[in-house]
């Protein structure tokens, strides 16, 4: 339920902004019309702000030993650049484990549910690795959410069948079929008074999927 709260929130503060440039752009529409838009704005503003979802991890590091066997041999299967290793996070209603390596200069983080089913892959780029006009519909969803904040990371999630998964990685992300890809950005921002981080989801196409605020309690340091 909370999640439909915050996606319905966003969805409508989208929306709100899209009809408000219509109507600057239609001089039929009146001034009443135009100040209720705007206000409602500012309702779906604080409301997303005030039913915002947490999402809260504990990440440490563990020994290949502890690891499910069916995601060990998974990620054996692929070659990387780096050492792989591995991660076990507790969150508030789950545990995953991943796995962390580098391949073409890029981190890449392969994450398993708590039996070692495949959930997804995660590869950290740089903004330039988003088409331009995917990027500025994610920015401008940023801003409609938050004046200001600072992009801290930007990864692409990949997410498929097991086979289909192990098919795109070994092949270099040549072979896509089955995989569907997703933006997944996480920033920096101020809520009321105090600086927090942010999880947000976008579509290949950048639409708005999801949101989290991060509640990050790390053992040590992740590294690759």
């Amino acid at each position: 339920m909370e999640r439909e709260s915050v996606n319905t929130s966003i969805k409508c503060k989208i929306e709100c902004a899209a009809s408000s440039k219509t109507a600057y752009g239609d001089k039929s529409i009146s001034i009443l019309k135009e100040k209720f838009l705007f206000v409602l704005c500012l309702v779906t503003l604080f409301s997303f702000q005030a039913f915002s979802q947490s999402k809260y991890e504990k990440e440490f590091r563990i020994k290949e030993s502890e690891v499910p066997s069916i995601a060990l041999s998974f990620v054996d299967s692929i070659t990387f650049d780096s050492k792989v290793k591995w991660y076990k996070e507790i969150g508030l209603d789950h545990i995953t484990f991943e796995a962390k390596a580098i391949s073409n200069k890029e981190r890449h983080s392969i994450e398993f549910s708590e039996n070692g089913t495949f959930q997804d892959i995660e590869i950290e780029v740089g903004i330039s690795k988003i088409p331009s006009d995917i990027y500025a519909k994610i920015t401008e969803i940023l801003t409609l959410s938050h004046k200001k904040h600072k992009i801290e990371k930007v990864q692409i999630q990949y997410t498929g069948e097991r086979d289909s998964a192990l098919m795109f990685l070994r092949e270099n992300r040549n072979n896509s079929k089955g995989i569907t890809v997703s933006y997944e950005v996480i920033i920096s921002t101020k809520m009321d008074g105090n600086f927090v981080m942010m999880e947000y989801l976008f579509s290949a196409k950048g639409e708005y999927l999801q949101s989290k605020q991060i509640i990050s309690k790390r053992k040590d340091t992740i590294d690759y």
